[in-house]
């Protein structure tokens, strides 16, 4: 079987012809059913015939089938997508919830089952899915789609045909609404429908939208051409943009469920196309009033969808009956109603999904109703953008689609009459919202706010810190470092060291810049140098320019062209090897477990890898999810990269290749051990940050500490060195799927971490900004934060809850890293140890996602493994005991808590307006984090920042700036040379 445009070849289960919903969960096919695909091989079985006709049924269509095959191997028309958030259609929602009593762990249990029997979210009750939202990973050379690598897209076909995989557990998710957080991935055909996630809307704003932006398009089109004279089949030709026209008076349209988000778009889809009239139908006061405030109905009707005669009978008496009827409302029994409502030859259009075509066709027959009744079926050309447009330019519209989306989770679109909706918080001038409301974070996410945070402050406090990083940005992209042009030659796979012990990287730069130049980059001279001067490695060549025998020029012409293609090639094979360790990564995770949040992590420092290496698997044998190797004091201020296995480590061992390497196979194997997959996490910072960057992707590192300011404010290197080594870096992470985990959580070791609070969080804004901008997923960003308030401090475990739930709503998709007290940690060690279960309490109050675990001997001594023993002890007890807490965490919508975070927003708010007056270069020299003065041009290692010329040549970040890798095959990765890995110091400064 070749490619299906509509992807027949992923029907691994047909079912018979006839069937209907099976019972969730019984995942086994019929007895005699054919299966199109080998398990797991991406292509279909030689052995097995494609489905032909069973009892008339002919082929199976993805939709109708009841398995798909998620395999991520793509066929060449097809689009591999890795999912960020899927978004549950409101039948299917509805029926989870209240088939499961709304029980979180209940309704999760439900969806993954749903999508581990049926290889996509395919409802088996509702026979519905829902849409989802993600990045692009992999485009086939045949798709006609359009897409590319690194595009944040949402698909606008239903998840019920599209085959998805889902790798996190939905841990995410709190079930509260109908978007869902996640992480897997998704197949599209060269039939299916996506669309670029638009920049000037807030995601969860953009997502609502699509979900239901059929329903704007096809009511247009019906009104369009009922005023322009035509019956509904005639109005295809002027498709979802068609016109109104003034063949006659436009029709009287009646919306049932007006007040939600299909029913208000078609409201004024339907007076933007010429409606006479638009009455509106909703169940309850509240419903009603919030039609009435957006001005989109001309009448309001107060009524039960389910019964006919009275919807029938209230309809007429606003103006109907309707010459044409949207249904709209997302519960079962509504067909008799909505076609008793529309006079005779008028049109009914069905775009709820809990809609029975059956008793809608048997219902008009019953009644003699001569109507004409449609289906929503969620696609016209260019409905999309429609609906965008009438958000962009409807204020009604918009207003109430952000009170919907930001500020209510209590169902608002309810359509019952026995069912009131919870009332929509309400801004409040102070910054915060009613306690109830919903969270927006710009790209991010929503989330129930328990601190009742105003959607408006946090838009304005992200928008504020783009503003002050966009400059920053601007001079990474125009500058080039050392490190930089020393990192593309590890790309390469040039590695090792001369007899000194300095790497050949840094010899072959050196000797570059001495001769040309950096302004274009280390690519064109070396590789140019490579294939005319009888080289035969770059190791060789490496030699030959520290011996002073190699003469380097700029080539032209062709000996440019061909140096630029011998370099794209061999830059290209190291992120070959670096995709192939991020497809193990998955691999691994596959093949053993992911363990639940909060990941345990837990830091192993003794300066000789051998040493590490033990002391790590029993950590990780006794609980631990995440091993850190604390790095060697002072390699920031290295600017070289060790070379092989290093024992001599001062307070930490040296980031090397090999000893990121030998980590790594020994965590492999205790993973397999354990069955759960075990984390590794070092250091990209420090003059050496984007080489580490490098090698940490090449040796499948897990996380890497990353922090925007960190190597600036407690390393003194120099900040403009650090702004544009971190750009790369972190496109190196994005790459390389590596969690970055940034550093605030030092400022409260040097400042006051209640003075401080509010520089935190601008920190954590900046990281985000700079992090996305750098291509990192919502996933990837562990910001930091950490227990540093003064035990002494009257209510410090209260400003310490109000600090930690401010930044876990602020960030919701992020990995928080959330530090343990160390600063008060005065060598009471059991004071100490009951300071890091009150540190242990608050992170699972407030649902952190990474703890490190503190030890009761902090700043004493090295930990010993018995330390570490009592401190997993102590989060294991605590995890036990409390770990259902945060469900039951409520603060007071005016209590301390609630106060206090609003104080703290507050002032980021404020310092953020600052930074973008006076730069934030100019903030950092002032001493604004971690009360540390740094000069723009101070510190170690300006030097080596170079302006890039206008025909500079990178091929690094060329394929960097391209997007996302394609995906590799199953054989695991390349190997390009030898050196990486990172650490921690009992120094506060690199302690994180």
């Amino acid at each position: 079987m070749t490619s299906s445009p509509l992807g027949l070849y992923r029907v691994s289960e047909p079912g018979p012809a006839g069937r209907g919903p099976r019972e969730p969960g019984s995942g086994q096919p019929d007895p005699g059913e054919p299966r199109l695909r080998q398990p797991g091989s991406g292509q279909p079985d030689p052995a097995v015939p494609s489905p032909g006709p069973r009892g008339g049924g002919g082929t199976v269509l993805p939709q109708a089938a009841w398995r798909l095959d998620p395999d991520p191997r793509i066929q060449p028309d097809e689009v591999r997508v890795d999912v960020e958030r899927l978004n549950l259609d409101a039948a299917s929602f509805r029926q989870i919830r209240e088939s499961t009593g709304g029980a979180p762990d209940a309704m999760r249990a439900a969806v993954l089952g749903t999508i581990a029997t049926r290889g996509k979210m395919h409802n088996p009750v509702t026979g519905s899915g829902g849409m989802l939202t993600g990045v692009v990973a992999e485009v086939g050379p045949r798709s006609p789609l359009g897409l590319r690598a690194g595009m944040r897209i949402a698909t606008l076909v239903s998840l019920s045909l599209t085959p998805l995989a889902i790798t996190d557990g939905l841990t995410r998710w709190d079930a509260s609404s109908e978007q869902i957080p996640c992480e897997g991935h998704a197949i599209l055909f060269a039939r299916s429908i996506a669309v670029p996630l638009p920049d000037d809307l807030p995601m969860p704003l953009a997502l609502a939208v699509f979900d239901v932006c059929g329903a704007p398009a096809l009511t247009r089109r019906v009104v369009s051409a009922y005023r322009a004279g035509r019956g509904f089949a005639d109005a295809g030709a002027g498709g979802a943009g068609a016109g109104g026209s003034a063949g006659r008076p436009g029709p009287v349209v009646a919306i049932l469920g007006a007040a939600g988000k299909s029913g208000s778009l078609s409201a004024a889809a339907a007076r933007a196309a010429g409606a006479a009239a638009v009455i509106g139908v909703v169940p309850t006061d509240a419903e009603a009033a919030l039609l009435d405030e957006s001005g989109l109905a001309d009448a309001i009707v107060l009524a039960d969808a389910r019964d006919p005669v009275g919807l029938a009978d209230a309809v007429a008496a606003a103006g109907g009956p309707a010459d044409v009827t949207i249904v709209c409302v997302d519960v079962p029994g509504c067909e008799g109603g909505a076609i008793l409502a529309t006079a005779p030859g008028g049109t009914v259009v069905f775009f709820s999904m809990a809609t029975s075509f059956s008793a809608a066709a048997l219902g008009a027959e019953g009644m003699a109703a001569d109507v004409t009744m449609l289906i929503g079926n969620g696609y016209a050309p260019g409905h999309a953008e429609l609906a965008l447009n009438l958000i962009r330019t409807n204020s009604a519209v918009r207003t109430l689609f952000e009170r919907r989306v930001f500020h209510d989770r209590g169902d608002f679109s309810a359509h019952t009459a026995e069912k009131s909706p919870r009332k929509a918080a309400e801004p409040r001038g102070d910054g915060m919202a009613r306690q109830g409301s919903t969270v927006a974070t710009g790209e991010g996410d929503v989330m129930t706010s328990k601190l009742g945070l105003d959607p408006a402050t946090v838009r304005t406090v992200r928008e504020l810190a783009r503003k002050a990083g966009e400059p920053i940005t601007e001079m990474a992209r125009t500058h080039t470092t050392v490190s930089v042009e020393r990192a593309v030659l590890r790309l390469a796979g040039l590695n090792g060291a001369d007899a000194d012990g300095m790497p050949w990287v840094n010899r072959l730069t050196e000797a570059v810049q001495n001769s040309v130049g950096l302004e274009h980059g280390v690519a064109l001279p070396v590789w140019h140098a490579l294939t005319s001067g009888g080289h035969a490695s770059l190791r060789g060549l490496a030699e030959a320019a520290a011996a002073g025998t190699v003469t380097f020029r700029l080539p032209g012409g062709d000996d440019a062209r061909t140096a630029r293609s011998a370099a794209a090639r061999s830059v290209a094979r190291g992120f070959a090897t670096i995709d192939g360790q991020r497809a193990q990564r998955s691999r691994m995770i596959a093949a053993t477990a992911d363990p639940p949040k909060p990941w345990i992590y837990l830091i192993v420092a003794t300066g000789d890898i051998y040493e590490d290496i033990p002391q790590a698997q029993a950590a990780a044998r006794e609980g631990a999810d995440i091993i850190a190797v604390i790095r060697s004091t002072g390699q920031s201020l290295l600017d070289y990269v060790p070379e092989g296995a290093t024992r001599e480590g001062y307070a930490g061992t040296y980031a090397t290749r090999e000893n990121f390497r030998l980590m790594r196979a020994a965590l492999d194997e205790t993973s397999r051990e354990l069955g759960r997959y075990v984390r590794l996490t070092n250091y990209a910072s420090g003059l050496c940050m984007p080489e580490i960057a490098a090698l940490a992707g090449l040796e499948r590192l897990d996380m890497m500490l990353n922090d925007c300011m960190y190597g600036i404010i407690f390393r003194d290197i120099n900040p403009r060195r650090t702004f544009i080594d971190q750009r790369f870096s972190r496109q190196v992470h994005a790459r390389a799927g590596i969690v970055i985990n940034t550093g605030e959580d030092n400022y409260l070791t040097t400042a006051d971490a209640v003075d401080a609070a509010h520089t935190v969080v601008v920190s954590q804004l900046l990281n985000e900004y700079f992090g996305k901008e750098a291509g990192l997923a919502d996933a990837q960003l562990g910001l930091g934060h950490a227990f540093e308030i003064n035990p002494a401090v009257p209510d410090s475990f209260l400003l310490e809850l109000a600090h930690a739930q401010l930044v876990r709503e602020l960030f919701p998709d992020a990995p928080l890293k959330y530090m343990p007290p160390t600063k008060h940690m005065t060598g009471n060690v059991f004071a100490g140890y009951l300071l890091d279960a009150f540190f242990n309490l608050c992170g699972l109050m407030t649902d952190q996602s990474i703890l490190l675990i503190g030890m009761m001997t902090e700043g004493i001594h090295t930990p010993f493994l018995s330390d570490r023993d009592l401190a997993l002890e102590n989060v294991r007890y605590v995890r036990a005991a409390a770990g259902r807490l945060g469900e039951s965490f409520r603060p007071e919508p005016d209590g301390f808590v609630a106060t206090r975070a609003r104080e703290v927003l507050g002032e980021a708010s404020g310092l953020l307006r600052r930074i973008c007056d006076e730069g934030l270069l100019n903030a950092i020299a002032d001493g604004t984090f971690g009360v540390t003065r740094r000069p723009p041009d101070g510190g170690r290692g300006p030097e080596g920042v170079v302006k890039k010329a206008p025909e500079y040549f990178n091929p690094a970040t060329e394929i960097l700036d391209a997007g996302p890798p394609p995906a590799k095959n199953d054989n695991g990765p390349e190997r390009t040379g030898e050196d990486s890995q990172a650490v921690r110091t009992p120094q506060p400064a690199e302690a994180s």
